[in-house]
């Protein structure tokens, strides 16, 4: 929930329909093509804003972070080493099943956290 408010709050007032609709891609991405599929979109429409500024510290949250990798490791503020390490949670299906749920709950949250502030009046 804190990690989807802070994506959902990113931004000032005049981006706020921006963010909201790079959030409402991304979570469709996530959903259809998945976690690789997603984060590389996020780079390139949305410039890795939502992925270096909500995502990454989601994932080095240490309640989180402890669940996919190594306790004195953290997911790479770099692409390409978050890619690296994407591919090494894909060898277990169960950790990329959670790793989805918990983005997709996340992004889930900043969508109505973000809707919230844009005055979307349908908020379902």
């Amino acid at each position: 929930m804190k990690y989807g408010q802070k994506i959902g709050s990113m931004g000032d007032e005049k981006k706020v329909k921006e963010i909201l609709n790079n959030i409402r891609k991304a979570l469709g991405v996530l959903k259809e093509d998945g976690i690789y599929a997603m984060f590389l979109w996020l780079e390139d429409k949305d410039k890795g804003k939502i992925r270096k500024q909500g995502l990454l510290p989601l994932l080095n949250d240490g309640n989180i972070k402890t669940m996919f990798i190594d306790k004195k490791d953290n997911f790479s503020e770099t692409f390409e080493g978050l890619c690296s390490t994407i591919k090494d949670i894909a060898k277990d299906i169960d950790k990329v099943l959670l790793l989805k749920k918990i983005l997709e709950r996340t992004l889930t949250y900043a969508l109505y956290h973000a809707k919230v502030r844009a005055g979307e009046k349908n908020v379902d």
